[in-house]
């Protein structure tokens, strides 16, 4: 089972409070205010935490002379203090210096800037860079591309199947949140309790990062 934008779409628009059609067949149907307060539920859940299943490994063919590539649209992370940017498996160094040698040779170092990734010294021949990040993507449209968010029917979100029926959940009550706009609406409490309760579950069963204490949105 895939976790469609549709299926997230009309379980929201099931709920008791909505006027919202439940039966929706294409994003063409979908009523746009509904369409943001899901995507911002969704944003505000996954960029919450580390979840692992965000964990991605993006590789780089270096080639010789060039040294500056395009960096994965997401967040290098760390391992015994070390950036996890390998090359040819030994681990780079974030460089310090502001002025960067020219010299060619087998790179010991990286920089970013925006979103390009430089190393140093410039490669001499050709290597394979990899680097382990946390994706920011949310999911992935019918062509496969990844997406930062949901606009049509067939869109995916990278969910295991496992956590799907709890993401969705957690999703769904905090849209309910995000559409309540007092705090002194008699639903709002209700789904306040619902969207910690899931997010919760979420970040229990999805086996994130050990040790973390982070559990509130």
């Amino acid at each position: 089972m895939t976790l469609k934008f549709i299926d997230l779409y009309n379980a929201a628009a099931s709920q008791e409070w909505s006027m919202y059609d439940n039966d929706t067949k294409s994003s063409e149907e979908f009523e746009k205010s509904l369409m943001i307060d899901i995507n911002k539920a969704v944003i505000e859940i996954l960029y919450s935490h580390p979840f692992s299943f965000r964990e991605r490994t993006h590789v780089i063919f270096t080639v010789p002379s060039i040294n500056t590539y395009e960096m994965p649209a997401g967040i290098i992370t760390k391992n015994g203090g070390l950036y996890n940017v390998r090359i040819n498996s030994n681990s780079l160094k974030l460089s310090e210096n502001k002025i960067l040698s020219s010299k060619k040779g087998l790179p010991v170092e990286f920089s970013i800037r925006g979103n390009k990734i430089s190393f140093y010294p410039i490669p001499s021949e050709k290597s394979i860079v990899t680097i382990d990040y946390i994706t920011l993507a949310i999911g992935e449209n019918s062509e496969g591309d990844e997406i930062f968010s949901l606009k049509n029917d067939n869109d995916i979100i990278l969910i295991p199947e496992y956590l799907e029926e709890i993401f969705k959940n957690a999703v769904i009550s905090r849209a309910m949140l995000n559409s309540i706009s007092a705090e002194g609406d008699e639903n709002y409490s209700a789904y306040k309790k619902q969207s910690e309760t899931f997010y919760k579950q979420l970040i229990k069963y999805s086996k994130g990062i050990e040790g973390s204490k982070k559990i509130s949105i």
